[in-house]
């Protein structure tokens, strides 16, 4: 446990190491205070003699040295190499050869993707706005790429789903450090998250129904991505490996694995009529604009699945927005196929278990010292949340 808390502690230390405009007194006390913590919780103190006690003491002066003395880990999220972009712009888009890159900057950092807004001049067919999703293999603990993503993002793009448009796909991540795609900047903020829902707006309800009616509507023949399973064989898959990763942490949760049990048992609703699944279909993976969305993002779940997947996942959100009735309403008129309530359950059940399982491997690569920014701290909150639905619904769900 010691060196889990160290390892969070790092993530302060660094934290405060980046700060712009702090006093600098002030910040050298906390660098010192943090050293000394990180030492204690990263030795084992021995008990006993004197001379045992002296040699631990030296070796504590050590280890807290060299934690003064480490250097910050570099926020490389931010770095960006405006030239090499543009480079790779003018040559990989046909018709251009004159594009600079103006401006880049990041504006948003998930644990497996980030979001660059650029600026470009003297572009051709690009748009004057675009946004670059990236993968970010530092932190990426989901084993998720935007390599994957490419081929579903053509497809919704053809048949005019709500997202913005693909430009070109960077697999190597020779370019900028790490794979990404470029978009179109699309206008509109998030206005939500999972565990915090947006406020009462029955309009955008409505229309996140007809967004999703949409998507599940885009023609699954022929699915772009041939190492993917599909339709009920994506369910036994899915289950297969979030089982795993969860067996595999050695974690103890009454409230997971009698979630887990209860999915086993009534596996047999989680099959239904095929369709193109986000996955993560949720307010922080829209913009938004008033009552209406402009865009759906984050696709890195996308596959061939089951509608009640996604209409499930959204029951939070909606009914802090109005009610779950209400959305499956406008989901029908907007030519969605409503669900049975028994699948309902079963995929709300199960969309909240993959949170927890995320949940408690955030928890883990946060101890282990795998992320690189203080916010993951919040991993612990999102699981501790995950954990009260996920006891709400099996309570529920066996009464």
């Amino acid at each position: 446990m010691s060196s889990a808390i160290a390892n969070q502690l790092r993530l302060v230390r660094d934290t405060v190491g980046r700060m712009n405009g702090a006093d600098q007194a002030a910040k050298d006390a906390v660098v010192l205070l943090l050293a000394e913590i990180i030492a204690d919780e990263t030795l084992s103190s021995p008990a006993g003699d004197v001379a045992g006690e002296t040699a631990f003491q030296r070796t504590l002066e050590t280890q807290a040295q060299a934690e003064r003395a480490a250097r910050p880990r570099a926020a490389v999220d931010d770095a960006l190499d405006r030239m090499a972009l543009a480079d790779f712009l003018n040559a990989a888009i046909p018709g251009e050869g004159g594009i600079i890159v103006r401006s880049a900057e990041t504006v948003s950092r998930g644990m497996s993707k980030k979001t660059v807004l650029a600026t470009l001049e003297g572009a051709r067919s690009l748009p004057v706005a675009v946004a670059l999703r990236v993968d970010r293999s530092a932190n990426n603990y989901l084993g998720t790429t935007v390599t994957d993503e490419w081929g579903p993002l053509n497809r919704l793009w053809d048949h005019g789903a709500r997202i913005p448009q693909p430009f070109v796909l960077e697999p190597s991540g020779a370019v900028i450090g790490d794979p990404f795609i470029v978009f179109a900047r699309a206008s509109g903020a998030p206005v939500g998250s999972i565990y915090v829902p947006p406020g009462r707006n029955p309009a955008l309800l409505a229309d996140t129904a007809g967004c999703m009616a949409r998507v599940h509507a885009v023609p699954t023949d022929d699915w772009p991505r041939a190492d993917q399973p599909q339709g009920d064989a994506f369910f036994d898959a899915q289950f297969h490996d979030y089982l795993a990763d969860w067996q595999a942490l050695g974690e103890r949760s009454a409230i997971m694995d009698a979630c887990f049990d209860w999915i086993a048992r009534n596996r047999a609703l989680a099959y239904g009529p095929p369709a193109l699944v986000h996955d993560d279909f949720n307010y922080n993976n829209m913009l938004v604009e008033g009552d209406r969305v402009s865009a759906v993002l984050d696709w890195e779940f996308a596959h061939v699945g089951t509608p009640a997947a996604d209409v499930a996942y959204l029951c939070y959100a909606a009914e802090s927005m109005a009610s779950f009735g209400d959305f499956l309403a406008a989901y029908e008129a907007a030519g969605g196929t409503r669900p049975p309530d028994r699948q309902l359950d079963f995929y709300r059940l199960w969309g909240q278990l993959r949170l927890g399982v995320m949940g408690y491997k955030a928890v883990r690569n946060l101890e282990d010292g795998h992320f690189d920014d203080v916010r993951y701290g919040m991993a612990r909150w999102h699981r501790r949340q995950a954990l009260f639905r996920l006891a709400d619904l099996i309570e529920e769900l066996t009464a």
